[in-house]
């Protein structure tokens, strides 16, 4: 099983695909192809982590704390700038990516794109919310608390639930 990557990787690659064909992604719609990947990625390798880093059930939607913090200075504008993080072991400032020998997460993204990347940040964010949802399961179980970790193998078992329909 490969390493899960940062969810800045991942969110860079949509960046890069957006860039790519002139089209404008805010941070919902970010966010949202992030979750659709890694629940995708969780259904069709063995419950293997696309992100190393817990979805969280906020009031109004899954999010990836890191991604929310590193782009919601655009609101709801397109998002003009790549992620970047500090490497402690570079001592430097780094930008994620996603490495170009990884085919399979490639592929895996190229084709989340394809299918999600049509739709806007309110329309996936709809989707998120569906009744029995992993983010609907988990906000109806902790209604009083903020933000609460969507945990895998509840995504993981949504999203094989969707590969058999």
């Amino acid at each position: 099983m490969a390493t899960p990557y940062s969810a800045l990787a991942v969110a860079n690659y949509f960046l890069d695909l957006a860039k790519a064909k002139g089209i404008g992604l805010d941070p919902m719609k970010l966010q949202k192809l992030i979750y659709f990947a890694h629940g995708w990625h969780l259904a069709l390798y063995d419950g293997a982590p696309l992100i190393d880093e817990q979805i969280q059930a906020w009031d109004y939607g899954p999010v990836v704390s890191s991604v929310y913090h590193e782009f919601k200075k655009f609101g709801a504008r397109p998002i003009d700038q790549l992620g970047t993080d500090f490497d402690l072991a570079k001592d430097e400032i780094v930008t994620p990516r996603i490495a170009l020998h990884d085919k399979q997460t490639i592929a895996l993204l190229d084709k989340i794109w394809e299918v999600y990347g049509r739709y806007t940040g309110v329309q996936l964010s709809n989707l998120t919310h569906e009744t029995g949802s992993p983010w609907a399961q988990i906000r109806n179980e902790n209604k009083v608390l903020r933000s609460v970790g969507i945990p895998d193998e509840v995504i993981r078992k949504d999203f094989e639930a969707k590969k058999g329909a």
